[in-house]
């Protein structure tokens, strides 16, 4: 595999790209909106993650890495930071779903296989059965049925019991293909580097090919039937996954695949972040804020579902704190300001205090407004305050413009840090 790395929204020549890639690879990651046109000469990938397209691995970092010193340490961090994501947020429980309707992710579902086996081993077939005078349960009323008892003061005693068995089948044709297949995910993420960027470890738990277990349609039916007499939810779960690894597995050894594990939308990420690390109570004031209503010539009144919902909303002693995380590259000085937020985003932010300040005078002292934009390292610093004149009549807080080192918050979230005595002391 030939390992590119690629920058988050950076615009790269068709030239430039192509001395990374061949056309076919291009093609299809512009067909999937990966890769972004800007103009007839100029792309941009609009992804964070790891794709694997033909021959080729690319790992798209994010926007506010600046250059490759430390790229692999920093790619790692946000790989885990993403993993987190997904696992806090995306159902990967097959509840409820049809087997033949699984949708197909090639490394999610890798990786998928691997944690669960370091989480539960590898499917098992218990068969339970008796043996005579065992360490198991007794089974008195097999015991009473095939034993004659010896006779003591009125008393039956048994010199032969029947206990109950357990025999967990180390050759049962399923544990079998859960470990061959275990086998294969763990070396083809090796093979493409992709442990590493989990801290998964290698596995090899079975010498098998695909052909010692049958044909594709064998095996499918097989899992199929299987499934009809499993009812424990965790092997039901693997079962399908393994139904649909088996109808998928061709794609696996063709060298024409595009798979990928990250996301195209990492704003929403940023924003976990800043909520989980900066405590994040909304849902403790989301009734407090006003809906809209829509009232009739004829007086009837309707409220709409949804209002005003700011990112972060917390607090810290006496003071009420609201917070909007912005996953944009501002740069911020004397000479020029670049890649900061649209008028709309302004306003909202001076919109969600306004709505909220009733229910703040009532239990806090003070306000603070902030936007969070997320930079490569250093201190967290405070870079002034954005000032909308048009609102000043409404008496409201500026807003304050914060940079934090992502990488630090990428650490606390990752290891459930809540922060925001760092923040305040810049407020």
């Amino acid at each position: 595999m030939n390992e590119i790395y690629i920058k988050e929204l950076k615009e790269y020549s068709r030239e430039n790209i192509l001395k990374l890639m061949n056309k076919d690879s291009f093609y299809k990651l512009m067909e999937n909106d990966y890769i972004k046109k800007v103009d007839s000469n100029h792309f941009k990938f609009n992804f964070v993650g790891v794709i694997i397209v033909d021959n080729f691995i690319i790992k798209c970092y994010p926007k506010y890495i600046p250059n490759k010193d430390n790229i692999k340490s920093d790619f790692a961090q946000v790989m885990k930071v993403i993993k987190k994501y997904k696992n806090l947020y995306e159902d990967f429980s097959f509840e409820n779903e049809n087997i033949e309707d699984i949708s197909f992710n090639k490394l999610s579902m890798m990786i998928y296989f691997l944690e669960d086996y370091y989480e539960n081993g590898v499917y098992t077939k218990i068969q339970k059965t008796h043996e005579i005078n065992g360490n198991g349960e007794i089974d008195w009323d097999r015991t009473i049925n095939n034993f004659d008892p010896i006779i003591k003061d009125n008393k039956p005693y048994y010199g032969e019991l029947y206990t109950k068995y357990k025999i967990n089948d180390l050759y049962d044709y399923f544990r079998l293909l859960h470990e061959y297949i275990i086998t294969e995910c763990s070396k083809f993420l090796e093979k493409n580097e992709i442990l590493e960027l989990f801290d998964l470890t290698p596995v090899e738990l079975s010498d098998k090919t695909r052909f010692d277990f049958g044909e594709d349609d064998y095996i499918l039916e097989r899992l199929k039937k299987q499934l009809r007499v499993e009812f424990n939810s965790h092997k039901q779960k693997l079962l399908k996954a393994m139904h649909t690894f088996v109808s998928e597995i061709n794609s696996f050894t063709q060298e024409d695949y595009l798979t990928l594990y990250g996301t195209g939308s990492y704003h929403v990420i940023w924003e976990d972040i800043c909520s989980q690390v900066f405590s994040n109570k909304l849902n403790r004031v989301k009734h407090v804020i006003n809906k809209p209503k829509w009232i009739t010539r004829d007086g009837f009144t309707h409220y709409t579902s949804k209002t005003f919902e700011p990112d972060i909303v917390t607090s810290f002693g006496d003071t009420f704190i609201i917070l909007d995380a912005k996953y944009y590259n501002l740069t911020f000085n004397n000479d020029k300001l670049e890649g900061e937020p649209g008028l709309g985003d302004i306003t909202k932010q001076y919109l969600y205090q306004r709505s909220l300040e009733e229910y703040r005078k009532d239990k806090f002292d003070c306000v603070k407004n902030s936007l969070l934009f997320p930079k490569y390292n250093g201190e967290i610093e405070n870079l002034g305050y954005v000032d909308l004149e048009i609102l000043s009549s409404l008496d409201l807080e500026k807003i304050q413009i914060i940079k934090i080192p992502a990488g630090d918050m990428n650490e606390y979230y990752l290891n459930n840090q809540n922060k925001l005595n760092l923040l305040v002391d810049l407020l």
